[in-house]
């Protein structure tokens, strides 16, 4: 049991942390988003992220942004748009040395790049358009980042809340224009 402690407290404490969360759309971006229809279906197929595949189809389609947003296998005909995602995350490699020691008392405060590619490929045409949203990120690991859990501005690392899907769609919304012409084939 001795030597099984240092172990359960490293891993506890890789759960005692907090990474700031994406920020709120603007006035601008959500007036974009509100404002923008695309008269395509999208398919989330292949998903590479700690969040589930369910939870971007349902942020994708409350937006309306799309005519149709579901999982690909729920097509029974190819969608307009099929897309890929995949999260990355690219902390300052800082080991947390001195709080596992303090036993999470002593935070670790680092810095991080994080974010999402979205890959949208029209199966007719075969072109595609890569959407990657990213962000800089202050990470707390230790008692401090598990207290900072409670607030909108912090998220358990590997997770979003809802700003993240909100900035996928006010990607998607951005590039609007390009996304339309992917389906279109060109002669």
């Amino acid at each position: 049991m001795r030597r099984l402690l240092p172990l359960l407290v490293l891993i506890f404490l890789q759960a005692c942390g907090a990474v700031t969360a994406p920020q709120p759309l603007t006035k601008a971006e959500r007036a974009r988003l509100e404002a923008s229809r695309l008269d395509l279906s999208l398919g989330v197929g292949e998903h590479h992220a700690s969040w589930s595949r369910e939870d971007l189809v349902a942020a994708l389609g409350e937006t309306r942004l799309f005519r149709r947003v579901a999982r690909l296998e729920a097509f029974a005909e190819p969608p307009d748009l099929v897309a890929a995602v995949q999260v990355f995350g690219n902390p300052d490699n800082k080991l947390p040395f001195v709080t596992f020691l303090t036993l999470g008392l002593v935070p670790t405060v680092a810095k991080g790049h994080d974010g999402v590619r979205v890959t949208l490929t029209a199966p007719t045409t075969k072109r595609a358009l890569e959407v990657v949203v990213d962000q800089r990120d202050l990470i707390i690991i230790g008692w401090v980042g598990t207290a900072m859990l409670g607030s909108q501005e912090w998220v358990r690392a590997g997770s979003y809340n809802g700003r993240m899907f909100d900035r996928i769609a006010s990607e998607l919304a951005a590039r609007a224009e390009a996304i339309e012409t992917l389906p279109i084939v060109l002669r």
